[in-house]
């Protein structure tokens, strides 16, 4: 059911988006990372999409999407707010102020900067003067489901500033407090902070948390989590049990192979490198006017292997245009490169909007481009190449 507001103020307006004041204090504002409450508005011959909501003097502050009609001005008109999405934001904001103390309390010297707070999954932003991985977020992630699960108080309570005695134990930002009553949030025995964002009644209701990544260096972190524990946790546990079987290995190894692979890629990369420098090809050449043609075609050959030699050709034949052709065996398509030297005359930009039997997509620079093919035809790409100029 809606309740009956009125808008007493349009503060801006630029085409179908709208900033108003309504007459009554209903949505939960935007505060403490955490986004103000959405909903809906409607008059007769009119209806808007609420977006997000701030705090007013007077009255709610809302971002509006108009859908019908135009902003009936000094108008009753009916709103409601999307209590759904404001208990899933009240659950995602709990479930910070639990995970931030977990980590707060594990990592000596963590200190909490400021969180987002979505709907699908939430950021704690954070100083830390150490290293951070992932067996530091298992742990914390442990401790903060098992104060969920403990189903303790959540309590909200009104405290005026003058009454500093009443903040002893309380985490707060006096810079980031306005003046007049701070809210303050606490977990019996827990946790006790002062915040604007909503919550919910106890640890229970926010169901569970799950760490979902985390990125960083000393001193600034960001570790990014979602309450959907449950549903991640199937997803990821049908990719893990399709994995072993396939490798054949317990997931306890998958660790282990990962980084035994990654250093052998390592070290195959390096060698690689050194090799790349040493390969070159049997270029066909065509003397043809308006340019020199060196041609290479062959079945399946990296790109990256061959652009040295491509780079060298040019550089020693600067009036000359190199064109590579890597085909796919089963003639499916082509990889290729094709380069122009410093005094060839050309622009290979529009090489293959003029070619379009090429079926080419690709791109790059005036003197070189890269791509793939559907059609690995040596003769139809040496006619095109021969063309250039």
């Amino acid at each position: 059911m809606g309740c009956e507001v009125r808008i007493e103020e349009i503060i801006e307006r630029s085409g179908k988006k709208a900033r108003v004041r309504i007459s009554r204090r209903l949505f939960h504002p935007s505060g403490g990372g955490q986004p103000g409450d959405s909903g809906s508005m409607e008059g007769p011959g009119f209806r808007a999409e609420v977006r997000d909501s701030h705090s007013g003097d007077q009255g709610d502050i809302l971002e509006i999407t108009i859908k019908e009609g135009d902003i009936p001005l000094g108008t009753n008109v009916s709103v409601t707010v999307d209590k759904e999405r404001n208990r899933l934001l009240s659950r995602m904001h709990t479930g910070e102020h639990i995970l931030s103390r977990a980590l707060e309390n594990q990592m000596e010297g963590l200190y909490v900067e400021k969180v987002a707070i979505g709907e699908r999954e939430s950021t704690i932003f954070m100083t830390y003067k150490g290293e951070m991985g992932w067996e530091d977020l298992f742990k914390a992630e442990g401790t903060a489901n098992r104060v969920i699960s403990g189903n303790l108080p959540v309590r909200k309570n009104t405290v005026s500033r003058e009454e500093r005695d009443r903040f002893k134990g309380v985490k707060i930002k006096w810079d980031r407090i306005p003046e007049g009553e701070v809210s303050v949030v606490s977990i019996d025995g827990y946790d006790s902070i002062a915040c604007s964002g909503s919550h919910v009644h106890s640890t229970g209701e926010v169901g569970g948390v799950l760490i979902t990544g985390f990125k960083g260096s000393n001193p600034d972190w960001e570790v990014r989590y979602s309450l959907e524990r449950q549903e991640i946790l199937e997803k990821h546990s049908r990719i893990i049990r399709v994995l072993s079987r396939d490798i054949g290995c317990d997931p306890e190894t998958f660790p282990v192979l990962l980084h035994k692979v990654q250093e052998e890629r390592r070290e195959y990369a390096k060698r690689l490198e050194k090799a790349r420098r040493y390969i070159d090809f049997s270029w066909e050449v065509f003397h043809e006017r308006p340019v020199r043609l060196y041609f290479f075609a062959v079945e399946n050959f990296p790109v990256e292997l061959a652009a040295p030699a491509v780079k060298r050709k040019i550089e020693e034949n600067p009036d000359s245009i190199v064109l590579f052709l890597s085909q796919e065996e089963g003639g499916n398509g082509a990889n290729f490169i094709i380069a122009a030297g410093d005094k060839a005359e050309v622009d290979l930009r529009s090489f293959l909007k003029q070619n379009r039997d090429l079926e080419g997509r690709g791109g790059g620079a005036e003197r070189w481009i890269q791509g793939r093919s559907s059609n690995c035809s040596s003769s139809d790409w040496k006619r095109a190449a021969l063309l250039i100029g």
